[in-house]
Order: structure tokens, then C-alpha cells, then sequence
């Protein structure tokens, strides 16, 4: 009789011990789940799921078809891609905040998700670009594609902000008050 009381007893400390166990790993998971950072979706998925995107492949004919006056300001970009992540994430959301500009209406995106490595990396340069991803300014003119000021990512320079509006400001598309501040100062 009395080993059977011990092992009830040592039965009970087991099922205690389980249920404990069991208890702890439920306050986990739930904490984990409760805390779990949000997974960042990237704008440029979104872009290129809609029907604003612009399939790499056919960028050429799409820019000569769109006529001697017409100016596109094209973002090449890749969802698969950590660094467009980084800049459409981080980066134009910051300028969005910055300028008050709705980039989304202002930049054509460039998808480069379906094409391979190989197979993009002579074509780019007829882009005057390297890397992605890039900003680039085209238009036709005489049936010819002129591609001007580039702005491209750089491994060891990632481009920041303040990158994008000089660059937005270059081409055009902002009118920023710090550099009009800057030349109108006098130097000391």
C-alpha cells in the first residue's frame, strides 16, 4: 500500500511538472504571437502586383511609344530585392514625409522581380545604371531614348533621403527650400 501512495505521489509531481511545462510553453507562444514584429510588405510587390508596373521587358517599347514630349521618371526596382525593400520602406516613405510628394504618382516603377541576373546585367547599363535600385529621368527624342541624371544604390554608400530629394530636386520634381536657403546665404 504504501508504494502505491508513492506512486501516486510521484505520479501527481510528473502531471504537475507536465502541466507546468505546458502552461509555460502556452505563455510563450502567446507572448511571441502578441509580439511578433509585423512583417514589412513591400511597396514594390504592391506596385507590381497592380497594373502600374512596368515589366522590365517591355520598358523600351513602352518609352518610345510614349511619344517625343513625354518625360518619365522611372524607379527600377525588384521585390525580391532587401535593398528596394530598404528604399521603398525606409527611404521614400521618409521623403514622402519629408516633401509632402506622393511618389507613387510622380515615379514609374520598373519591375525587375522575372528577369535574371544574366539576363540584366548588359541591358541595365543602356539605362545608365549599374545597380538598382536606381532613379533614372527618360525621354524620346528623334525616335532615340535619352536617359540623363542617375541615381543609383551603392553597397558602400546606401542612398539616403537626402539622396533622393537632390535628385528629385534636380530633375524637377521638388523645389527644395533648404538649397534655395543655402545659395541665398551669404558664406561667412
Amino acid at each position: 500500500m504504501l508504494l502505491f501512495c508513492y506512486g501516486i505521489k510521484m505520479l501527481k509531481k510528473i502531471l504537475f511538472t507536465l502541466l507546468t511545462l505546458l502552461m509555460i510553453y502556452s505563455t510563450v507562444i502567446i507572448a511571441y504571437k502578441i509580439n511578433e514584429p509585423q512583417k514589412i510588405e513591400s511597396r514594390a510587390l504592391a506596385t507590381a502586383l497592380s497594373s502600374a508596373a512596368i515589366p522590365y521587358s517591355t520598358l523600351k517599347d513602352y518609352t518610345l511609344n510614349s511619344g517625343e514630349s513625354a518625360i518619365h521618371y522611372y524607379f527600377f526596382c525588384s521585390g525580391n530585392d532587401q535593398n528596394c525593400t530598404y528604399v521603398e520602406n525606409t527611404v521614400l516613405k521618409s521623403v514622402e514625409n519629408s516633401t509632402n510628394l506622393n511618389l507613387d504618382s510622380l515615379l514609374e516603377y520598373v519591375d525587375l522581380s522575372d528577369e535574371s541576373e544574366d539576363a540584366m546585367s548588359s541591358p541595365l547599363s543602356d539605362w545608365g545604371i549599374n545597380t538598382y535600385p536606381a532613379f533614372v529621368v527618360c525621354n524620346v527624342s528623334q525616335g532615340s531614348i535619352t536617359v540623363s541624371n542617375p541615381l543609383e544604390w551603392n553597397a558602400s554608400s546606401p542612398m539616403s533621403a537626402d539622396d533622393i530629394i537632390r535628385w528629385l530636386s534636380k530633375v524637377g520634381l521638388y523645389n527644395n527650400p533648404s538649397e534655395e536657403e543655402a545659395i541665398n546665404t551669404p558664406a561667412s
